[in-house]
């Protein structure tokens, strides 16, 4: 009877040593950590841009998972893609909203992680000097000091955007800076250009800076890309519960791409401390429908490859990353068929053009 009483005790103990929980306790999460790779003004915890932001404010993927009882953890990060990256390695995020570079050097460099939606297409990058500067050109800027935030997706749209107009980064004296030391920079006149993103307009609408070259304007191959990806893990052990998170990103990106909705969208992107005006200049014209579509199609695989491929002729990447095996569409296109969204987002090809279905 002892030694019975004592081989149940080794049983209860290496259970608990192994891990193992009654049937059910692993069914789903408690919490999700949901990253940003961004971060407002003065450390706000909101985003000037993307669906990601939008769900959080307007409490989207905590209605999908209110029967759930599972809580949303939102985190923003002001160290932008890298420190994303860093929080995905140590296992302190379960998903995040990041850009297309970061996410390839930390494909390669070992993390488990999926794409499983698009979030931010077409972006583009933008050369900001300051406003009584003379220069009107890339060219009028060699030798000088050029600023941008190494690490982020915008490194690899500047590269792209020098080597189409003939430069490269050894051209000029650049000096790696986040965004918030850039605009001070930029405003105190100690360096003569920055590359920015949204922060542009608000720079110019404020008369600190001038925007002297778009990326976008010259070609949408020079834009960037921005997405949702889930921690690999995750995915494996809760995929009904990935999939009540695309749903409630997906419903989002409806929301936002009903043009009646564009001026509320902005009110909310502006809590971020960007200036609403300083948001419509970025969008004018643009069709946040074809910005803010989630599909995981062709432009979108081919833009995420050529990001592998310039990344490594740029010495910016180390190993591989096999594109096609990364993005996992089956969340979005589910959400989209089950929701009937299929005609709000066209299916596009590599060149950017919709295909007729």
């Amino acid at each position: 009877m002892k030694h019975k009483l004592f081989l149940s005790l080794i049983a209860v103990f290496a259970g608990a040593w192994l891990g193992m929980a009654p049937a059910g306790a692993a069914d789903q999460p408690q919490v999700i950590r949901f990253g940003l790779a961004t971060v407002g003004k003065g450390g706000k915890p909101v985003a000037s841009n993307g669906i990601a932001s939008l769900a959080h404010q307007r409490q989207a993927i905590e209605a999908e998972l209110k029967d759930d009882n599972i809580k949303i953890e939102w985190i923003y990060f002001k160290g932008a893609g890298p420190a994303v990256n860093e929080a995905l390695a140590n296992k302190q995020l379960d998903f995040a909203w990041q850009g297309d570079l970061p996410a390839v050097i930390g494909k390669a460099g070992g993390l488990n992680t999926r794409l499983i939606a698009a979030d931010g297409l077409l972006t583009s990058t933008y050369l900001v000097v300051p406003v009584d500067s003379p220069a009107k050109t890339l060219q009028d800027l060699k030798g000088k000091r050029m600023a941008q935030f190494k690490g982020t997706n915008l490194q690899l749209a500047t590269a792209r955007a020098l080597k189409v107009e003939g430069l490269r980064e050894r051209d000029f004296r650049t000096i790696n800076m986040d965004f918030p030391t850039m605009i001070a920079a930029l405003a105190s006149k100690d360096i003569d250009g920055g590359w920015f993103g949204s922060h542009a307009f608000d720079l110019q609408a404020s008369g600190v800076g001038r925007i002297i070259y778009d990326t976008r304007a010259v070609d949408a191959k020079l834009t960037r890309q921005t997405h949702v990806l889930v921690d690999g893990d995750f995915e494996r052990q809760y995929p009904q519960i990935v999939q009540k998170v695309v749903d409630g990103l997906v419903k989002t990106a409806a929301w936002v791409s009903a043009e009646e909705n564009r001026e509320a969208a902005f009110d909310l992107w502006a809590n971020s401390g960007t200036p609403i005006e300083a948001l419509r200049a970025e969008q004018e014209g643009q069709s946040l429908a074809r910005i803010y579509s989630p599909r995981l199609d062709d432009f979108f695989l081919d833009r995420y490859r050529a990001t592998v491929r310039e990344s490594r002729e740029l010495g910016l990447l180390r190993g591989d990353v096999d594109v096609d095996r990364w993005v996992e569409p089956r969340y979005v296109n589910a959400a989209i068929d089950r929701l009937g969204l299929q005609a709000l987002w066209p299916v596009y090809d590599a060149d950017n053009r919709p295909l007729v279905q």
